[in-house]
């Protein structure tokens, strides 16, 4: 019987021990085995302790280097798993988390420092430009709000530098998700799926829907009509459609999203057709409504 430890191969034969072979003392060899298979870090083997057996083998010189080893090994592998979890996709999701706590935060201070400058001036400014015009003046009344305004500022300025992380990194993970729905929509999307992953393995008819979740419980107890569309109504193709077609093109948009967001997970390669695809689909739709509206 072969017992696989982390730092050696025991050959067992009931209680006794009849051959070993250790492994070579270096710890990222030692990662690299443990990741690979199953290894014991704990326990016995024929009745020894594995702290035990390491120093009478000679593995290591005492019970404190065993321990120092093992403890090094330990942190080695909690790294690697915490990298392992911290994909490209899960970055851009808090990316759109932090945008999300900015235009929070902005929209509460742009709405004070408006309350606030009208005291001293009846003209309504609003935003980013009030918040300039503050810093750019030499009125003393205005002094006081001149840190408050400069945070202004320098939040609106981080949130534009988050969207061009966002923008370059979604061309990089997800680059057919990007072409169908846009940096900005592609990555809330990715957000509220929790992943490309989880957005991948979505039916298009979930993706349709992601981001109601209001409605959606409406319609399930009853009080409303199955919602049309969810995050994906902001899609340029679904919100400037006539009403009535919303709901057939939110089912094609859906449909290619899903799509794209498998190829970006399981293959990586870039469809250049499908836009294309999704473009003419939306056209035949609104034909066939007009063709329909001739009819009547």
């Amino acid at each position: 019987m072969h017992i696989r430890t982390w730092f050696g191969i025991f050959t067992v034969a009931g209680d006794r021990i009849n051959e070993v072979e250790l492994f070579q003392k270096d710890p990222d060899s030692i990662i690299d085995r443990i990741t690979g298979e199953p290894l014991l870090l704990r326990g016995k083997v024929a009745g020894v302790d594995l702290r035990d057996l390491a120093v009478e083998y000679g593995f290591v010189s005492s019970h404190e280097e065993y321990d120092l080893l093992l403890h090094d090994i330990n942190i080695r592998l909690v790294k690697n798993k915490i990298a392992q979890a911290l994909t490209q996709d899960r970055k851009i999701i808090a990316a759109v988390e932090a945008i999300d706590d900015i235009d929070r935060t902005a929209n509460i201070l742009a709405e004070r420092l408006r309350e606030w400058y009208m005291l001293f001036n009846g003209t309504d400014m609003q935003g980013s430009e009030l918040a300039r015009f503050i810093l750019n003046s030499d009125e003393p009344d205005l002094k006081i709000m001149k840190s408050l305004a400069s945070n202004l500022v320098g939040l609106y300025e981080t949130r534009l530098s988050i969207e061009g992380y966002l923008k370059e990194s979604m061309n990089s993970i997800a680059p057919n998700l990007t072409g169908i729905a846009g940096h900005t929509l592609g990555a809330r999307l990715l957000s509220i799926a929790g992943g490309l992953e989880k957005l991948a393995s979505m039916p298009s008819s979930t993706v349709q829907v992601i981001g109601a979740n209001n409605a959606l419980f409406k319609h399930l107890r009853g009080r409303a009509t199955s919602p049309k569309h969810g995050l994906i109504f902001r899609h340029p193709l679904i919100n400037t459609a006539p009403r009535r077609l919303r709901g057939k093109i939110s089912r094609a948009v859906a449909s290619k999203i899903s799509l794209a967001a498998r190829y970006d997970y399981y293959s990586g390669e870039l469809k250049e057709d499908l836009l294309k695809e999704l473009q003419a689909k939306v056209s035949d739709i609104k034909k066939r409504h007009k063709r329909q509206k001739s009819h009547i």
